[in-house]
């Protein structure tokens, strides 16, 4: 009897453990298909956003408010809301990116470019910096490198507008430098490296975890090109960068790639099942990655043996028994949650799992699938890409027969207005135009006269400017010729010499006055000049002495308040050349020359290659008359006298033109 009680006890028992294991598993089972439903439906209000449905979109989320979900209300609020925060723009475009298809590009560029440019010219917004690097992030996963440099540049715009003492201005260009490292890594170009880890640091000096993580998921790729020689280096960068995202509240559009390259690198060690099964199950327990971890799951399957225990704890996990059961669980949950790009990955493990545990006709079935999926995909795409092109087709069709239509009923009434108001114009016009050749015929023949006037004011001014000229140069000839008179009387030679130098003098301004009248521009060409000068003195002072005269003076032509000076300071230079430099015994050279220095700033040197002057004469203390006279001219010209006594005499004379002085007066 007691063993009987005993036993019914135990059977009561063991159906009580199995009802309650059936309630667990409903409960499980509801719990899941209740998850995938919100994210079926999410993906749902994601597209009609995309696709400006918004009465669609209302629907669902409404549906689903009442669940604990966050991102429920940065969609409601992209729904609902005038003008969204950047904050809800980037969320949305975030998830959108990490669940991209062909499908969704077009619309998704189309939102983002939608997006306006934030206001605030005094800080960054850097969502708005988070949003358009992921815009540009997509263009690069898709192969659009030139439109993709063109977003970055207009990026770059953006964050030059502020200034770097802006907290998120060193942020910005860290983002911004993601451009650069991928096109590195496409093209295998090692310099990415270096700005990686550099990129890096800068992410560690300012304390930005998530560009921290971000650059050292793109440093992952440099290691893999590196083969098993940078495997190690691949792994430990890898587990960094899931360390960091474990401590960020939420995870970066890497997140997901960056944990497939670890378990990659674990698989491919060896060694290292444990570790990538933690792995698989971190990406298994979160909703909005599990998808992403169910071809993993297989390729892990593939890598052991059906005999691990492993292998026995997964299927237990996906609630099946045996690979084939678990390749369609896997197959079932995807349909509907991943897009036909990774649906395709996910075919394409369950068909390398199967040709590994012998499974040949089931991994037949599953290839196949694959090939009729891409077909699909690309079905699809020249499906949609049709239909988009014919459906802008018909819009600007009927755009174009609207406004043909509209024009068409008020071209007649617009073209006799225009004929109208044409004629009133065209009758004021004629009119404006008889009044205006009126006025214009009245003033041309005023101007005429007041020409006619001026011309001979001018002519009469000049022709008198002339007169005066001549009459100045007569009367210094007559100075002179007095002076030439007087000479002749005069015995003692130093009252002889100095008549003669005064006689000289006379002549040089003589001169001046002479090419004044000859010349109608009012200017003194002092090549010409010297010349005269030269020929003129040599004759007075040089009957027996030979003499090399070398003038370089091309084009430099000044007016009488320069030249009058100018001409006394050559003459006084020349005299004095000829009076102590020269002798009869030797070949004699006297050098002239006028350079400009730059501005309304000149040089004279004029230099002979005689004995030179005494040593112990001092310029500022000098009693003749001859260097005097040069030092006060000189003064006059606002110049500058210098001697240079090597190999000859040579003086030195910097001097300003007229209008260089008057700015200085």
């Amino acid at each position: 009897m007691k063993q009987t009680v005993i036993s019914m006890r135990y059977m009561l028992k063991k159906q009580y453990v199995y009802k309650v294991s059936i309630l667990l598993c409903c409960f499980i089972m509801t719990t899941s298909w209740s998850q995938n439903t919100d994210y079926t439906s999410i993906i749902k209000i994601e597209d009609y956003i995309l696709n400006n449905q918004k009465d669609s979109a209302t629907y669902y989320i409404d549906l689903l408010k009442q669940k604990e979900n966050p991102y429920i209300h940065t969609l409601e609020a992209l729904v609902n809301d005038k003008s969204p925060s950047f904050n809800h723009y980037y969320l949305f475009s975030a998830r959108i990116y990490k669940n991209y298809s062909k499908s969704r590009d077009v619309n998704f560029f189309k939102f983002i470019e939608g997006i306006p440019m934030p206001t605030n010219k005094k800080l960054i917004n850097i969502d708005y910096v988070y949003i358009k690097w992921l815009y540009i992030l997509r263009l690069l996963d898709i192969a659009q490198l030139e439109k993709a440099s063109v977003e970055n540049e207009k990026l770059a715009d953006y964050i030059n507008m502020y200034s770097p003492s802006d907290p998120n201005y060193i942020r910005s260009k860290l983002l911004l430098g993601a451009h650069d490292i991928i096109i590195s890594i496409i093209q295998r170009d090692e310099k990415g490296k270096a700005a990686c880890i550099k990129n890096i640091a800068l992410a560690k000096t300012i304390g930005d975890k998530k560009i921290e993580a971000l650059y050292l998921s793109y440093l992952c790729d440099f290691y893999a090109s590196d083969g098993n020689a940078g495997l190690e280096s691949y792994i430990a960068t890898a587990e960094k960068s899931i360390e960091i995202e474990k401590t960020l509240p939420v995870k970066t559009v890497v997140y997901e790639s960056t944990m497939e390259k670890l378990i990659d690198g674990y698989l491919y060690l060896g060694g290292k099942n444990k570790e990538a099964l933690e792995l698989l199950e971190t990406l298994y327990s979160s909703l909005d990655s599990r998808a992403f971890s169910y071809p993993l799951y297989a390729n892990f399957l593939r890598k052991i043996d059906s005999s691990d225990p492993m292998n026995q704890k997964i299927l237990h996990q996906f609630g099946v028994d045996n690979i084939i059961d678990f390749c369609k669980k896997i197959e079932e949950e995807s349909v509907g949650v991943l897009n036909s790009n990774k649906l395709y990955y996910v075919l394409s493990q369950n068909s390398k799992l199967l040709r590994k545990r012998g499974f040949l006709n089931e991994a037949i079935a599953y290839m196949t699938k694959c090939i009729m999926l891409n077909r699909k995909i690309y079905s699809e795409d020249l499906a949609n890409s049709l239909y988009d092109y014919k459906s802008k087709q018909e819009i600007e069709r009927k755009e174009l027969e609207i406004e043909y239509q509209k024009n068409k009923a008020n071209l007649y009434t617009i073209i006799v207005f225009i004929l109208v108001f044409a004629f009133i114009i065209l009758m004021y016009i004629v009119y404006k135009m008889l009044q205006q050749a009126k006025e214009l015929k009245k003033k041309n023949i005023k101007i005429e006269e007041q020409r006619d006037a001026i011309l001979k004011e001018g002519k009469e001014k000049a022709l008198l400017l002339k007169e005066v000229h001549h009459r100045v140069k007569n009367n210094f000839q007559i100075v002179s010729s007095l002076l030439e008179l007087q000479t002749k009387g005069i015995q003692d030679e130093k009252a002889l010499n100095l008549a003669n130098d005064g006689k000289n003098r006379v002549k040089s301004m003589a001169l001046i006055h002479q090419k004044l009248y000859q010349d109608d521009t009012g200017l003194i060409d002092f090549e010409e000049y010297i010349q005269a000068l030269v020929k003129e003195l040599s004759y007075v002072y040089a009957s027996e002495k030979k003499v090399q005269t070398n003038i370089n003076v091309k084009n430099k032509q000044f007016d009488v308040d320069t030249a009058i000076p100018l001409g006394l300071i050559i003459n006084e230079l020349i005299t004095n050349a000829y009076k102590y430099a020269f002798d009869d015994e030797k070949e004699n050279e006297l050098n002239i020359s006028i350079n400009k220095l730059g501005g309304e700033e000149y040089k004279l040197i004029v230099a002979d290659n005689g004995e030179g002057l005494d040593a112990s004469i001092n310029l500022a203390k000098v009693k003749s008359l001859g260097l005097r006279l040069v030092k006060r001219l000189t003064k006059q010209l606002q110049g500058k006298f210098t001697l240079n006594n090597t190999e000859g005499a040579s003086f030195e004379i910097t001097f300003k033109d007229t209008q260089r002085r008057a700015l200085l007066d």
